[in-house]
């Protein structure tokens, strides 16, 4: 029995002695963009530095072009904890924070520059920490998805919203993009990305709104006759983790995930206004036509149509004039 007693002693200390093995975390990221989008690319990075930072306790998959979840479907997956990480954008946000309504008007960011300033500001941190507070998601940055733009499969000639009666368009599912489509006077079509290149295509639909650089990433321009620079939606899309999962990383790991974001944002960001360039050029390649309406006549439809579906009554006071404000 004393030899037992002492063997057992004795395996004891040696366990107690050795390193404690800590747990390994799975961040799974789900995404929309295409698989060479920039975004994807912002994404790439993350999993590259957590994982070479932290071997064997971060892990790190990477799903694009809404293989994982569809498009929609992500910031519910992550609240319910069947997602850690995707990219989800204001629209999504203001269907449970509709005070936040005003992030994701038409016509509201002067260009990317004023996009990403607003955020990295005060009006961005208090808009975090209620997103944090009340919808248990962490925006660790944002990055910019691009200046979405009408583009249709025929070329009549576009001036102004009522050329676009008729116009059956695609938009991303939530009300909000569904009020702005007939901002524009179009009518708008609620479907995923992923099935707009056949709907485009078949005829499903005449129109979708999109960055240039998303256009040409999905092939959208292999079915499209006219680019029509409306300029109407200058995006920012965010790099954001569900709460509980952020909170069981630990503070070196956090720090880690933060600093990488910004930097994955910042590459994002400059990547993504090249292309939207290069892919006019694309078009043009392709002789696709590119028209530039008088953009103050479509700004002026918007804004009406939002007021009287009594969007703006809900935004918080003083945000709007607050991020107009913004050098």
């Amino acid at each position: 029995m004393r030899k037992t007693l002492i063997a057992f002693a004795a395996t004891l200390a040696t366990l107690l002695a050795a390193p404690a093995v800590l747990a390994q975390s799975e961040i799974r990221i789900s995404t929309a963009a295409p698989d060479n989008a920039p975004l994807s690319d912002a994404f790439r990075m993350i999993k590259q530095r957590m994982e070479a930072k932290f071997p064997g306790t971060i892990k790190v998959s990477l799903h694009t072009a809404s293989a994982l979840f569809r498009q929609g479907t992500e910031l519910p997956a992550m609240q319910r904890g069947n997602l850690e990480m995707a990219s989800p954008v204001t629209f999504e946000i203001e269907a449970q924070l509709p005070e936040y309504g005003a992030f994701g008007a038409a016509y509201l960011f002067r260009d990317a520059d004023h996009l990403i300033k607003t955020f990295r500001s005060d009006i961005g941190r208090e808009y975090i920490t209620d997103v944090a507070a009340k919808m248990g998601l962490v925006i660790l940055e944002t990055a910019y998805l691009g200046t979405r733009t009408v583009n249709l499969s025929n070329d009549k000639k576009i001036e102004k919203p009522s050329d676009l009666a008729g116009t059956k368009m695609r938009m991303p599912p939530g009300a909000t993009f569904q009020v702005l489509a007939k901002a524009l006077g179009a009518t708008p079509v609620s479907m995923p990305i992923t099935e707009v290149y056949l709907a485009l295509k078949t005829g499903q639909i005449d129109a979708q709104d999109n960055p240039t650089n998303m256009t040409r990433d999905w092939k959208f321009h292999e079915v499209t006759k006219q680019v029509v620079l409306t300029r109407h939606l200058v995006q920012p899309v965010f790099i954001a983790m569900a709460k509980p999962a952020f909170d069981k990383l630990t503070p070196a790991q956090q720090t880690e995930l933060r600093t990488v974001a910004r930097e994955a944002a910042d590459m994002q960001i400059a990547k993504t206004l090249a292309d939207e360039k290069s892919a006019l050029d694309t078009f043009r390649a392709a002789n696709i036509r590119i028209s530039e309406p008088d953009v103050s006549v479509f700004q002026a439809a918007v804004f009406k149509e939002y007021e009287a579906a009594g969007m703006t009554a809900k935004w918080k006071p003083g945000l709007l004039a607050r991020i107009q404000a913004v050098k």
